[in-house]
């Protein structure tokens, strides 16, 4: 089994550089062969390759609302104006 693993690697490394140079079909086989890939994960790792994903999509999911809606949460600075520094304005004697 530890031995199925670079395999793995060295066929998603392969499928990548295929899509990157290949044509529209090429990109669309990648998007299977992954998906190939993923439920071969599930076949040999069960359970936890399916929830993983999900809860890493959560928790994504979760950050992204959180940035969404956290400009609300910034304190609100008021703008002043630039200070004129002309030498008529002062009185330097």
């Amino acid at each position: 089994m530890t031995l199925a693993i670079p395999a793995y690697l060295a066929i998603i490394g392969f499928l990548g550089w295929s899509a990157w140079r290949g044509g529209q079909t090429e990109k669309v086989m990648f998007i299977v062969n992954l998906g190939f890939l993923w439920l071969s994960a599930i076949w040999l790792f069960g359970y936890p390759a399916l929830i993983l994903p999900a809860v890493a999509a959560a928790g994504s999911f979760l950050l992204f609302l959180v940035v969404m809606t956290s400009s609300d949460l910034r304190i609100p600075v008021a703008v002043t104006e630039p200070y004129d520094t002309r030498e008529d304005d002062y009185d330097l004697r």
